[in-house]
């Protein structure tokens, strides 16, 4: 039984193939053969928009339809034609659609109201209009926004396939009206070039919803019982051909065939006759848009025959995915990535490949293993197979870098950076030119060793390893000497290579979803009636008139009507034909003796007074500034600017975008009990910067900020500095296009630090001491095995070292004297223990000689030697009583050594030393520390200021869980007894708590919450 009582009828079979049969189509032929048998019939053409032969009732140019003007004919569809005309009664240009006579059946009127009824339903700026429903002569006719600018489809027959981005920003504005319409349950089926709009100014807008169905509600098959097809062959999915059941993804695959069209001129799939075409769409696979334009980026390429898989699962999920694939390929300009960012990002970089690198070398030993020896002899450093093997040690990070920016344009510091390398089309570099970037920044730097060790053959000894590490950064400095900021920060590879590193998009910052039901409103009817529309609710009662919300029966929608006193003139006419996204759009209304009203379109949202209960993220402002701004542009220009800018009159709708109303808005909350909604601030035409300020200040402080105090009012939420500088200098800005050049860029910016990015920074700070530790480990490892296999130079150092310990300054007196077994002691015991070590030139001066024993110990291990060379028993015995307390075993290292506890100590010295005094050092002098600097994030109180003493304060707080921890080690190099292992949890537990505990905050990190601060964006 179905939903509503009736018997299903049973499962039938198809005559002709077997196949099982959809329940909504009649016991005969399957869909693919009931198309099959329907082709003979249809038209040659590739489109169903063959004009039909004009009915003799079908009214003609400058004939009187109705109430309509016929002007022209503008287009005919399968259902109809479409006609520009004329309301005469309220003087309207507008198109007119007409269901022709030759089709009229109650299941084709039902169809065409349908359509009426869903396109009516979406109120979105990339969606046609649609102003009412009637019959006229007995003629159902459609009355919708005109559209002047045409459709894509006579864009490219009159200037041929557009430029790439171009066609990109097209679609991306086609995608957000298929999405609002989605939102709602409603699947297109016939998207095509012929039925994108255009404004004059270049929006596009998606029409003609007569093939399109409520996903709710499936009881229409794509296939008439007579084998015509719903819809354009050429422009339609697979499975819309098949008569299957469709979604989202079908729309998707028809979305990227008016892309492909847009981008070469021709769809991908073409045939000399329905039967071929149809062949050709359901078994081959689609064409690359390369074949009609080699020079397009490729990865647009990919975009488009990934939405032409022949399996719907194979193609994006939502428009969402797709949006987010396409938008690199657009004509929003990339930021470039800042240097500090990029040194992060490269940071991070050789820090991932020296920790892959030493997992490598841990884990499989016999890879260097057999060559160990090679590495450790400074005398092999000359050798060809030295050379050989340390340029294979290169392959790693050259690989590295040419896979990942090659093909997907990041590698692991720069995707955490959200940076990105794109070459001129913004593509992925590609492998090969990625290679090249790699080359030029992992070779030149290096160039000083190889001279110096393989062409000039100079000792590679301890005392000029400082000056080849120092030249290599040298080069690596030298390599961006070309950065500016008018070529995007590029460095020497960047412009030999083609290539820049940009910041990934920010399209998490676009505007919230349109939260609207997917339920259809049902038809509603009241006694009280206002011209054609039901009153369902009253609204307000003032002077002025009287708001009502109504409810129009015809195409199940909300409208808002004011009923004026008599005698109010009419709305003038160009606000009538007003359809711009920012105002609201007047649909009719009366003036007589017995009816005075207006309809306008009834918006979702609020007044933006209603919304002063609390403050509005920038986020959202920066977008409503826009809309403000946009629309007092475009009203300038065409004169339609209203008469006074008041905050009452600001309307914010659902979807999170801005109306300007000629009135005060209906429905504002406690109208007559709140001082400033009865007396808002208004504004001239000529001082809409002091409204713009005005609107900023009230929907970022919660309140309304007196007129005469615009200039002297700080606004004291925290926001991100470039909106604060933004919103400083806007009183001065001169003209309404001066403010959306300063303004727009601004939407691509991070207007919050989120927790994600606190943890990145946390990330950055643990990041060395990190790898420091897993170093630790690798050394350990190493010296481990050095230790086995030449245990006379880890005792010697070892005991070398801890003299030197001994003899430095700081350390307290009766340490010196309880733990100092004296010079004579170590000279006497090195001499008759390491002699042989010491005067053996080939052990003495081999790698790790030279690494371990440098300087001053070296010096005095040798004057040991020559001082002694005869040293008694007694004298010798005496020696070894005196310092075996501080030898090292000769056969492993010291199993604590290797245990984790000490690695977490390892990690606490390194934070101390290497990033928290730096930190605190940093923090008054560039008011935070380098890592926030090169992050983009400030510290900032409420005002956006922050003093020197206060970045100073906060930085204190948010390192003294590391100074506590510092004095753990120091107890323990004091003599003071504490166990490593609780003293490593120790360290653990005051460092990892307090940071998890601030990362979890929402909004702000412990430390900024005890300072009075806040991290924002630069």
């Amino acid at each position: 039984m179905n939903i509503n009582g009736t018997r299903r009828p049973a499962a039938s079979n198809c005559s002709a193939c077997g196949a099982a049969l959809p329940a909504n189509l009649p016991p005969a032929l399957c869909p693919k053969c009931l198309l099959k048998a329907g082709l003979p019939s249809q038209s040659a053409t590739l489109e169903n928009t063959a004009p039909a032969r004009p009915s003799r009732t079908m009214p003609q140019p400058n004939e009187q339809f109705g109430h309509y003007r016929i002007i022209r004919q503008i287009g005919q569809g399968g259902m109809g034609a479409v006609f520009e005309a004329e309301d005469t009664e309220n003087g309207r240009r507008l198109a007119l659609k007409i269901m022709s006579h030759t089709l009229d059946s109650r299941e084709t009127r039902a169809r065409f109201l349908r359509e009426g009824q869903l396109a009516a339903s979406i109120n979105h700026p990339n969606s046609v209009y649609i102003f009412g429903t009637e019959e006229i002569a007995g003629m159902p006719v459609i009355a919708m926004e005109f559209v002047t600018g045409g459709t894509l489809q006579d864009r490219v027959k009159q200037n041929g396939p557009l430029p790439a981005a171009e066609a990109v920003d097209s679609i991306l504005q086609v995608i957000d009206g298929l999405e609002a319409a989605h939102r709602i349950g409603i699947l297109h089926r016939d998207i095509k070039p012929s039925n994108c709009f255009m404004d004059p100014d270049g929006k596009v807008k998606i029409g003609d919803f007569g093939l399109s169905i409520n996903t709710a509600i499936r009881l229409e098959p794509t296939l008439t019982a007579t084998g015509a097809f719903m819809g354009t062959p050429a422009f339609s999915s697979p499975e819309q051909l098949r008569g299957e059941e469709l979604n989202v993804r079908s729309d998707i695959y028809s979305v990227s065939v008016t892309l492909f069209y847009l981008l070469t001129g021709h769809a991908p799939f073409e045939g000399k006759n329905m039967v071929q075409l149809l062949a050709t769409v359901l078994d081959q696979p689609a064409p690359s848009p390369n074949k009609y334009r080699p020079d397009l980026p490729p990865g647009l390429v990919k975009v488009i025959q990934r939405c032409l898989e022949k399996t719907a699962s194979d193609r994006y999920k939502n428009y969402e995915e797709l949006r987010l694939a396409l938008a690199p390929f657009s004509t929003t300009t990339p930021i470039p990535a800042k240097l500090g960012m990029r040194s992060l990002a490269g940071i991070l970089d050789n820090g991932f490949i020296g920790i892959i690198g030493v997992i490598i070398w841990l884990c499989v030993p016999g890879l260097y293993g057999g060559k160990f020896s090679l590495f450790m002899n400074p005398w092999n450093f000359h050798s060809l197979e030295y050379l050989l093997w340390s340029a294979g040690s290169l392959l790693f990070p050259l690989l590295y870098y040419a896979l990942l920016e090659g093909r997907r344009g990041a590698s692991v510091g720069k995707m955490i950076c959200r940076l990105r390398v794109a070459g001129p089309d913004r593509n992925p570099p590609g492998v090969m030119k990625a290679l090249y970037r790699a080359l030029i920044v992992t070779i030149l730097p290096q160039l000083p060793f190889w001279i110096a060790v393989g062409i000039a053959r100079l000792d590679f000894t301890s005392s000029n390893v400082p000056a080849l590490s120092f030249s290599s950064y040298v080069i690596l400095a030298f390599l961006f000497c070309t950065a500016r900021r008018r070529n995007g920060f590029a460095g020497i590879h960047d412009l030999l290579t083609n290539t820049r590193v940009i910041h990934k998009l920010a399209l998490d910052q676009a505007r919230p979803a349109i939260s609207m039901s997917a339920e259809r409103i049902q038809a509603i009817e009241t006694k009280s009636r206002v011209g054609p529309y039901h009153v369902i609710e009253n609204l307000e009662k003032s002077a002025a008139g009287e708001w009502l919300l109504g409810f129009d029966s015809r195409l199940l929608r909300k409208v808002l009507l004011h009923v004026v006193p008599s005698g109010t003139p009419p709305i003038a006419t160009p606000m009538r034909n007003l359809g711009r996204v920012g105002r609201l759009r007047w649909l009719m209304g009366q003036r007589s003796d017995q009816e005075n009203w207006d309809a306008f379109e009834a918006v979702t949202g609020q007044p933006l007074l209603n919304l002063l209960r609390q403050r509005q993220p920038w986020c959202q402002v920066r977008f409503w500034l826009l809309d403000l701004v946009n629309e007092i542009c475009a009203a300038e220009k065409d004169g339609t600017l209203p008469a006074v800018l008041a905050l009452d009159r600001v309307w914010v709708t659902a979807d999170g975008r801005v109306k300007i109303l000629d009135f005060p808005a209906p429905g504002i909350v406690a109208r007559a009990n709140q001082r400033e909604a009865e007396n808002p601030a208004n504004y001239k035409k000529n001082e809409f910067q002091r409204f713009l300020v005005s609107v900023a200040y009230a929907a970022l402080e919660g309140r309304i900020l007196d007129s005469s105090d615009t200039e002297h009012k700080i606004i004291t939420a925290p926001l991100p500095l470039h909106a604060r500088s933004f919103l400083d200098k806007l009183p001065a800005l001169s003209s309404s296009e001066a403010i959306i050049a300063v303004l727009k860029p601004l939407l691509q910016k991070i207007t919050t630090i989120s927790r994600w990015r606190r943890a990145g920074l946390v990330a950055g700070c643990i990041a060395f001491p990190l790898l420091t530790a897993v170093f630790a480990m690798a050394g350990t490892y190493m010296m481990d095995k050095i230790q086995r296999s030449q245990p006379d130079i880890m005792q010697l150092s070892s005991l070398l070292n801890h003299r030197q310990t001994v003899h430095t300054r700081w350390l307290p007196m009766q340490f010196k004297d309880k733990h100092n077994p004296g010079d004579r002691a170590y000279s006497i015991y090195i001499a008759s223990h390491f002699r042989q070590t010491i005067t053996n030139a080939s052990s003495w001066n081999n790698f790790f000689a030279l690494a371990l024993v440098t300087g001053p110990n070296r010096q005095f291990a040798e004057e040991s030697v020559a001082a002694h060379p005869k040293p008694t028993e007694e004298e010798i015995s005496e020696a070894t009583k005196a310092v075996q307390l501080f030898l090292p075993s000769k056969h492993a290292i010291d199993s604590s050594m290797k245990s984790w506890h000490t690695y977490i100590l390892v990690i606490g010295v390194n934070l101390f030393v290497f990033v928290c005094i730096p930190a605190l050092l940093a923090a008054p002098l560039f008011r935070g520390g380098l890592l926030l600097h090169a992050f983009g994030v400030a510290v900032i109180r409420k005002d956006g200021r922050a003093s020197r003493l206060r970045v100073l304060w906060r930085s204190l707080i948010a390192w003294s869980p590391v100074l506590a921890a510092s004095v753990l080690p120091e107890l323990v190099m004091f003599g003071i007894r504490l166990d490593t292992m609780w003293s490593a949890g120790l360290v653990f537990a005051l460092v990892a708590v307090p940071a998890v505990v601030s990362i979890t905050l929402p909004d702000r990190s412990l430390q900024d919450r005890i300072a009075g601060t806040w991290l924002v964006p630069k």
